[in-house]
């Protein structure tokens, strides 16, 4: 999908948005295929990661996908598995956004307590196309997050998924909270 918006970029004449496409996807691919997923990064890398990616889908998006990340600078370097919200925006994206005719806000945020970290990727997308929780096929993405955390941290960890009222789901990742005690 990437490759194919950059492909009309291209066509239709429009070299800045190609190249700022292209760099945001070389620094994406470059960011993401470095990592050790199975290693913890501080939140603010995670965060940047995802950054990228929305930006590169606002290019295949460009009226209906906005992006707002709330991330307190007091967590900012907080660990967190690596890679673990990317399955939450691209479901985001795949079922809010690119099912909306009007325009979805993705939002990340995180807030914690003395001994957890929450983390929430929420879009006021299309309600009505994606599973619930305790539906059956809540897809592979959610399903490795959901492994990922387990494996990690066990029963310290868990991932709620929530139907909004107004549009949308909320997907809330509670884990322990990691500091990074590297200066």
């Amino acid at each position: 999908n990437t490759l194919n918006s950059l492909s009309t970029l291209v066509m239709r004449s429009q070299p800045e948005e190609a190249e700022k496409m292209i760099l945001n996807l070389s620094k994406f691919y470059r960011t993401s295929l470095s990592g050790d997923p199975l290693e913890d990064v501080p939140l603010h890398e995670e965060v940047h990661l995802q950054r990228l990616y929305l930006d590169i889908e606002s290019v295949r998006f460009p009226n209906r996908l906005r992006s707002k990340v709330a991330i307190p600078s007091d967590l900012e370097n907080i660990l967190v598995p690596g890679l673990i919200l990317q399955p939450l925006v691209e479901n985001a994206i795949k079922h809010g956004v690119s099912h909306s005719k009007k325009p979805v806000t993705i939002s990340i945020s995180a807030t914690a307590n003395e001994d957890s970290l929450k983390l929430t990727v929420a879009d006021n997308g299309d309600a009505g196309k994606t599973a619930t929780d305790g539906e059956k096929n809540t897809g592979i993405g959610l399903a490795n997050v959901r492994d990922r955390l387990e494996t990690r941290f066990g029963r310290e960890a868990s991932v709620k998924v929530i139907r909004s009222e107004k549009g949308g789901f909320v997907v809330e990742l509670t884990m322990p909270l990691l500091v990074d005690n590297q200066p």
